[in-house]
């Protein structure tokens, strides 16, 4: 564990400062991907995300990640159309470097801009929809207001209903960081803003049930111990791997307890967690051997009684043979009984 921490120490060398408008990560985030994001005591938030990205039906995985640094204390990872989230990413970007340069003692709130996000996604839908839909009559929204009494009430309605019901591929992101007010994850659905502050862990992407349920399943909560929860983040990634789609490369940084404090957790840090991931894994597997070893012999013991019990009640014409049933259940038993179970270490 302390070779970890040193690994983990020296990442730091690794951390940026601020967006930058001209980011490599363009087009990558996908919606066959999964990110994780995890708080725990004392103020600290940690993310993982994977790097496959999907060109048209062609999926692969690059080596650079997908995890978007929007300021010093705030962190970004999407999953979703990735035109559609860099046209997002790009303005907020935009709007949060103007702020900083203008303001750089005013924290951004991490509550904050996730509802940038929201906000620009909004603005985005209202600008295709008047180009797709309005655009067609020479129309746009605030034209549209002004000149129904002109158009019939036909068009109106259709038109109205159109607007509506326009829609844009589907988007999702996780916020996290560390803001004057405390440590924040924030998950945003298309326009739709959640704190989930007090769960403790969120999770995106098709591979978000198999990560949510990793976090469930350690009862994860806000006050776990540091090291424990970074374990449990990567673990919550690799387990998400069984979904079609997740990458096996894996990036993670964390954030905190102090305001300015994201650190990219270094490649080496990362190897080290596999190491350790793989060790569990291993031990779990012995486990279930010599549970299912165990299992077996309790339902052989149940099935003996059982077959004790219906030979001293079988009728005297049977012979004393075991019943047809409880051959067949023997044989069920038999077929089911590992061939090579490994000897316990």
């Amino acid at each position: 564990m302390n070779r970890l921490f040193r690994l983990f120490a020296y990442s730091s060398l690794t951390q940026c400062t601020h967006w930058n408008d001209n980011h490599d990560n363009k087009g990558e985030v996908i919606p066959v991907t999964v990110c994780v994001a995890a708080i725990c005591g004392p103020g600290t938030v940690f993310g993982a995300s994977d790097r496959m990205l999907t060109a048209g039906d062609v999926q692969f995985e690059p080596t650079q990640p997908k995890i978007w640094q929007l300021t010093t204390s705030i962190a970004v990872m999407v999953a979703g159309d990735s035109s559609l989230q860099v046209e997002i990413l790009q303005a907020v970007g935009k709007d949060v470097k103007t702020r900083i340069e203008a303001e750089p003692t005013n924290w951004w709130m991490v509550k904050d801009a996730a509802e940038l996000y929201s906000q620009h996604y909004c603005e985005i839908r209202c600008k295709r929809s008047q180009r797709t839909i309005l655009s067609r009559f020479g129309l746009d929204h605030g034209t549209f207001i002004s000149r129904q009494q002109q158009m019939s009430e036909v068009l109106v309605r259709q038109l109205a209903t159109e607007l509506i019901k326009f829609s844009m591929p589907s988007v999702s992101a996780i916020f996290a960081g560390v803001d004057p007010a405390g440590t924040h994850i924030y998950v945003a659905d298309d326009a739709n803003i959640e704190c989930l502050d007090t769960v403790g862990f969120a999770a995106i992407g098709i591979g978000r049930w198999h990560a949510n349920s990793q976090f469930m399943f350690a009862e994860h909560d806000g006050r776990k111990p540091y090291p424990e929860t970074l374990l449990l983040t990567y673990a919550a990634k690799k387990r998400a791997e069984v979904s079609p789609g997740v990458g096996e490369g894996t990036d993670m940084f964390a954030i905190g307890p102090f305001l300015g404090s994201y650190i990219n957790i270094s490649p080496e840090a990362v190897d080290e967690l596999e190491r350790m991931y793989q060790a569990t894994r291993e031990e779990e597997r012995k486990a279930s051997v010599k549970a299912n070893r165990e299992v077996n012999r309790f339902f052989e013991k149940l099935l003996t009684a059982a077959s004790a019990k219906e030979q001293e009640i079988a009728p005297k014409e049977s012979g004393g043979n075991p019943p047809a049933n409880q051959e067949r259940i023997r044989n069920v038993a038999e077929e089911s009984k590992p061939e090579d179970e490994p000897c316990e270490s």
